[in-house]
């Protein structure tokens, strides 16, 4: 089994055209959507945590996906998700994550070598919740 480390920041048009970040209600239920349609491809479960900014009030959410996925298909999920097309891989000090910016967001993957400081980085402001 694989696990995958995933950041999320979505945010959505208003009818001004403007775009706006979702609430931490809507996000919430976006992760619950996104979930669903990750179990179509065999994941087996998810772990997410949504955390706010700390400097202002726009949400953002981190997960642990385990997956037994070998042909891409969390990938293609997630880019659809935020509706991007192209992953590109970038380097922020010593980490290497795959970036897709998309429409309605934004995502970084990066593969987790310990899955408990993982777990405990995400856990730290807000409630660490499982989906099956």
């Amino acid at each position: 089994m694989q696990t995958l480390g995933v950041l999320i920041r979505k945010w959505e048009k208003d009818t001004n055209g403007k775009y706006k970040n979702v609430s931490k209600k809507n996000l919430k239920q976006q992760i619950h959507t996104l979930h669903k349609k990750l179990n179509k491809d065999n994941t087996i479960y998810t772990e997410f945590s949504i955390e706010k900014d700390k400097h202002s009030n726009i949400y953002h959410t981190h997960l642990i996906i385990h997956h037994n996925d070998n042909e891409g298909n969390v990938q293609n999920r997630l880019s659809q998700f935020v509706g991007g097309k192209e992953w590109t891989e970038r380097a922020i000090g010593l980490d290497i994550y795959n970036e897709c910016n998309g429409s309605y967001g934004l995502i970084h993957t990066q593969p987790i070598q310990n899955i408990d400081l993982y777990r405990g980085y995400i856990n730290k402001y807000g409630e660490l919740k499982t989906l099956i």
